[in-house]
């Protein structure tokens, strides 16, 4: 799927935050909720002195927001509008405002498409790591700035520069087996320092868990896989030779090297369509022109028309 919006941009917006399970965003300047946020959600925006003193984002809002439970971020020099709602992303010219809304003509990209929506979220990740959370006290100093509302921005520059590396936005195929030995304590210490960070920035309970590859060598996949990416994982059991089933493409959300092992941790899939058996994912290939054998040691870099072809098909080919 993949639809240019226009006049029904915020209303698109708001149907698909609806349903989805977590909304998120990085949203320059807002001054209305025009999305829907929710408790757990997350969004970054541009909440300088300037923009506050200027009502390009409206100090109050963020407050409200902040009651309800969203977490909430400034980046500095922040001009982007996109939207990640639950699998599929938006990318638009419009900020959350009144004028957006009722006024200006507006136009926005919705998609489906696996590696758009992987690049969206590994930006909207980058960002998180290089903003200030706003809590309590932060948006109260924020509510007391005097408004002036006023035409155009001074040219100011900025403390920080934010950086953005190169969006992982491909897709992955590898063979992956049960890890059978204990973690060693500095792999201990890596793997909760890791998850710790990981619920902090994602905003998940205590408890959340998350899945995680280990690898070793320097190969192909471990060379050229970074955070963004998004991989399909072809499992079998150690004292099998053939896979057994497919783990539905999950987002590479972070990458921690410790000697010889790279971890690699992705979100946990639940669900119906969250597996599938090794024959039906061998169809699924087949069915979308894929030839390349995917056995239980593959390391493919998929392109993209097959890695969007794999998503859009998957839950018929399991229904089938």
């Amino acid at each position: 799927m993949q639809k240019v919006l226009t006049n029904d941009l915020w209303p698109t917006v708001r149907t698909y935050a609806k349903a989805a399970s977590q909304r998120k965003a990085a949203i320059a300047y807002v001054t209305q909720d025009l999305v829907g946020f929710r408790k757990g959600d997350v969004l970054i925006v541009d909440a300088s002195r300037l923009a506050i003193s200027s009502g390009e984002t409206a100090a109050p809002l963020l407050r409200s927001l902040y009651r309800k439970g969203v977490t909430l971020y400034h980046c500095d020099d922040l001009h982007a509008k996109v939207f990640l709602l639950g699998d599929v992303a938006v990318i638009s010219s419009g900020n959350m405002s009144n004028s957006s809304k009722n006024v200006l003509v507006e136009v926005g990209v919705l998609t489906d498409h696996a590696s758009t929506v992987s690049g969206v979220e590994s930006l909207i990740q980058q960002l998180i790591v290089q903003s200030d959370e706003l809590g309590v006290s932060e948006i109260a100093e924020l509510c007391n700035i005097k408004v002036v509302r006023r035409g155009g921005r001074a040219n100011t520059k900025s403390k920080r520069v934010v950086k953005i590396a190169k969006l992982g936005t491909q897709t992955w195929l590898v063979g992956v087996r049960t890890i059978v030995r204990e973690n060693t304590p500095k792999e201990q210490i890596l793997i909760t320092k890791a998850e710790t960070s990981l619920r902090k920035r994602l905003n998940l309970p205590a408890n959340a868990q998350f899945d995680r590859l280990r690898w070793t060598g320097n190969g192909k996949f471990v060379r050229e896989c970074r955070e963004g990416n998004s991989v399909i994982q072809i499992w079998r059991e150690n004292d099998t030779k053939m896979p057994s089933r497919i783990c539905r493409s999950a987002t590479v959300l972070l990458i921690a090297k410790q000697g010889k092992w790279t971890h690699m941790f992705l979100p946990m899939k639940y669900g119906k369509h969250a597996e599938m058996p090794y024959p039906k994912f061998c169809n699924l290939l087949k069915s979308v022109g894929y030839l390349r054998h995917p056995g239980p040691r593959v390391e493919h870099l998929l392109d993209e028309i097959t890695a969007d072809a794999i998503k859009r098909n998957w839950a018929g080919t399991i229904n089938k």
